[in-house]
């Protein structure tokens, strides 16, 4: 499966990538190394987390782009389809992950280096 990284994405990317950084897109549900417990709410709320962490156990699922491979959770599946996209919001500078359905969210911070 792929998602495409349109190029204003892939330059916000690229240095984490260049950095030797695994890209996370990581469904913020509870769940997970890089999750807060207790911190999820009745929303959906994405981000991108740059880490060094060779153990990807909790994210299975490798998704071709254009910056290399993005993991994402197993609970994050009912998102995915065809048409996955990040893309730049110009007005907030912040990454937006659509579908072919709808924007799923328009607010994606990127962090980096998360230490568990």
């Amino acid at each position: 499966m792929k998602i495409n990284v349109t190029k204003e994405a892939q330059a916000k990317l690229q240095k984490y990538v260049d950095a030797g950084k695994k890209l996370l897109l990581d469904l913020d549900d509870g769940f997970g190394k890089y999750s807060d417990e207790g911190t999820c709410a009745l929303l959906t709320k994405f981000r991108i987390i740059a880490v060094d962490d060779d153990e990807l156990k909790d994210y299975p699922i490798q998704l071709d782009s254009a910056v290399g491979k993005i993991y994402f959770k197993d609970s994050a599946r009912s998102f995915f389809d065809d048409g996955m996209t990040l893309k730049v919001n110009p007005k907030t500078d912040l990454l937006i992950f659509s579908n072919t359905k709808e924007i799923i969210d328009g607010n994606i911070n990127i962090i980096d280096n998360i230490k568990n």
